[in-house]
């Protein structure tokens, strides 16, 4: 039995630790993922139809560039794809674009498996990168 309570605590110790390095994160990054999802094919088609990504930006700048690293289906074995969404981005702005991403996978359902922005570049010039890039070693 304290074998078991061990291992609960241990378990829940791990989780509470992901959760605040992911807050942590999370904080850091100037732009907020809302939605990620792989749009459905069009009639008659097997192929997914792109990828819709809704995001905010947090930043107090205006965002010229937001890419973003997109896994989908197997992602597991460390295969994302990145896709850069280029525009004026207003601080506090809600973005809601459906881009050409995944268009050419057959649809596997809507779900995405990792949607992060790993890079802004800004309207001065600036550039911000995510501090480690996903599916990197």
């Amino acid at each position: 039995m304290k074998l078991l309570g061990r291992f609960i605590a241990t378990a829940l110790m791990v989780v509470g630790i992901a959760a605040s390095i992911s807050a942590a994160q999370a904080a850091t990054t100037p732009i907020l993922v809302k939605s990620c999802v792989v749009v459905k094919p069009k009639p008659f088609s097997h192929m997914a139809n792109g990828t819709a990504i809704t995001y905010v930006n947090l930043g107090h700048r205006t965002a010229s560039a937001v890419t973003f690293a997109v896994g989908y289906r197997n992602a597991a074995n460390h295969y994302l794809r990145r896709v850069t969404d280029v525009g004026s981005f207003a601080p506090g702005a809600t973005i809601e674009h459906t881009l050409s991403l995944y268009n050419d996978v057959t649809y596997a359902g809507a779900a995405t498996s990792l949607c992060v922005p790993v890079e802004v570049k800004y309207a001065g010039g600036t550039v911000w990168m995510a501090p480690s890039r996903p599916g990197s070693p």
